[in-house]
């Protein structure tokens, strides 16, 4: 399997993310920003996800690597302000994932227990967290099995996440792949229809970019068999 730190799996956090509803309810942009609750350390979250979303759309690592930084930062102050917000630990998580993805996963891979800590504990406190989900469902996806990956498990978190939240994108990529790992390429080849038509109303030029690779992969549609063929 493929390292998960070379991958967007978040955002779905944003990492990521959905079968159920429709396709026409796309927003025009899907922010981690827009979910956030007021409360203590709100301020702190909304600009830890802002500097995020700033850095997944840059195109120069030391930028990226100083965006997500900073994010973690905030993320860190979050915590502390409020120690039971899912979200500022979620925050915390997503900009620590992309900096060692950003930095180089292998070389940091000895921070994957302190990152999965957050992960885990986004989840305790908010077991529905769509994000938080595809994440999980991303990180058993990518990861080796040897740094605990497991493509099993991954399928059942990232359907969680899409039933969640049928306007993200990463997920429903993440669980197209998991079909593709079955050769289940029929089942795989709408969600990954599904997710171009939300990247482009979102305007995810990344994810733009991946599902036109997958769609590739999968090839065209296989033409119906004649009636009694």
């Amino acid at each position: 399997m493929k390292s998960l730190l070379r991958r967007p799996f978040f955002l779905s956090f944003c990492l990521l993310t959905t079968i159920a509803g429709s396709v026409e309810s796309a927003v025009a942009w899907h922010s981690l920003v827009d979910r956030v609750k007021d409360g203590p350390a709100a301020p702190q979250i909304r600009e830890s996800y802002r500097l995020l979303e700033e850095g997944e759309a840059s195109e120069n690592d030391g930028a990226k690597l100083a965006l997500y930084a900073r994010g973690k930062d905030l993320a860190d102050q979050a915590v502390a302000a409020d120690p039971q917000n899912a979200e500022a630990h979620f925050a915390l998580f997503a900009n620590w994932g992309r900096w060692l993805q950003t930095d180089g996963w292998f070389k940091n891979s000895y921070r994957l227990p302190a990152l999965w800590t957050e992960l885990n504990k986004t989840l305790e406190l908010d077991p529905k967290h769509p994000d938080a989900l595809a994440a999980k469902g991303g990180l058993f996806l990518e990861l080796p099995r040897f740094l605990g990956g497991d493509a099993a498990k991954a399928q059942g978190y990232l359907e969680q996440a899409i039933k969640l939240d049928p306007d993200s994108v990463g997920a429903r990529l993440e669980l197209a792949e998991c079909y593709l790992l079955e050769d289940r390429r029929e089942d795989a080849r709408p969600l990954v229809a599904a997710a171009k038509k939300i990247a482009v109303a979102q305007g995810k030029k990344r994810y733009i970019v991946k599902a036109d690779a997958l769609l590739e992969k999968l090839g065209p549609t296989p033409a119906p068999q004649e009636a009694g063929l």
